[in-house]
């Protein structure tokens, strides 16, 4: 029994079915009270200096932000590939697993929120997971890029992920820190999965090394000159007193005697 197996059987039924759509509703709120300028972006992100002074709803309320986009189309387009990914994932987990990967996902942005407070902390990192979790698990499911390119999730992870790497390098350590430890929760479900890939890949290239080596090694080695049948493949080879002599060096001692 796993450890997410322990949980599920002692909260399991804490679980929230169709989690990804409340969360999506939140957003839709969130974003029309800042488009028609009820309430400002700015008070729903997570910052713990202002929440240590008193603005206590930033640690939740920091879930609900929406996508950095403007275009409205565009913003239904990925609230709906959102809860169409996170179906899946629920699908294939279990209602109580996928609630564990989202609350695991806001654990952490909290928890690297109050070791760097300096910074607004939105779910940017918790859907990002939630991508790569499904492209973990469907890699072959195709997006049409504009409603017209059809592009597999592996190669649109590859890139997020290529960009992640590029952007994790170029900063400074306490954004690397930000980066690493919100990718917590997805590194807790696959890690062991991303290290027996890594472990098997490693052992198959060397086996293939191994096996390349021995069809290069030479099958016959002359004991006096070191000509083998792969360095010099014309030349005919003997053995004698189990050493191999080659047809130079024997016809060289029938010229001397």
């Amino acid at each position: 029994m796993t450890w997410i197996d322990k949980l599920e059987k002692r909260f399991g039924n804490l679980a929230i079915q169709n989690l990804a759509l409340y969360l999506v509703i939140g957003q839709v709120f969130v974003w029309t009270a800042t488009w028609f300028k009820v309430l400002p972006l700015e008070i729903f992100y997570l910052n713990p200096v202002l929440v240590m002074k008193g603005e206590i709803w930033r640690v939740f309320t920091f879930m609900f932000v929406p996508p950095m986009t403007l275009h409205p189309i565009f913003l239904a387009f990925a609230w709906y590939i959102f809860w169409m990914m996170s179906q899946a994932l629920e699908g294939q987990w279990g209602t109580f697993r996928y609630n564990l990967f989202i609350w695991l996902g806001v654990l952490f942005t909290i928890l690297v929120s109050l070791l760097i407070p300096y910074y607004w902390y939105s779910n940017y990192y918790i859907e990002l997971t939630v991508f790569f979790a499904f492209a973990t698990l469907y890699p072959d499911f195709e997006f049409r890029i504009y409603f017209i390119l059809p592009v597999k999730v592996k190669w649109l992870a590859l890139i997020s992920l290529v960009l992640l790497a590029m952007s994790f390098v170029q900063s400074p350590w306490p954004n690397r820190f930000v980066i690493l430890v919100s990718l917590g929760n997805y590194f807790l479900f696959f890690g062991k999965d991303l290290y027996q890939i890594i472990y098997l890949r490693k052992r198959r290239v060397e086996h293939q090394k191994k096996v390349q080596e021995t069809v290069e090694e030479a099958f016959h080695t002359c004991s006096n000159c070191g000509a083998t049948d792969k360095s010099n493949p014309e030349r005919e080879f003997r053995y004698r007193d189990g050493k191999g002599i080659c047809s130079v060096c024997l016809d060289k001692e029938v010229g001397v005697s």
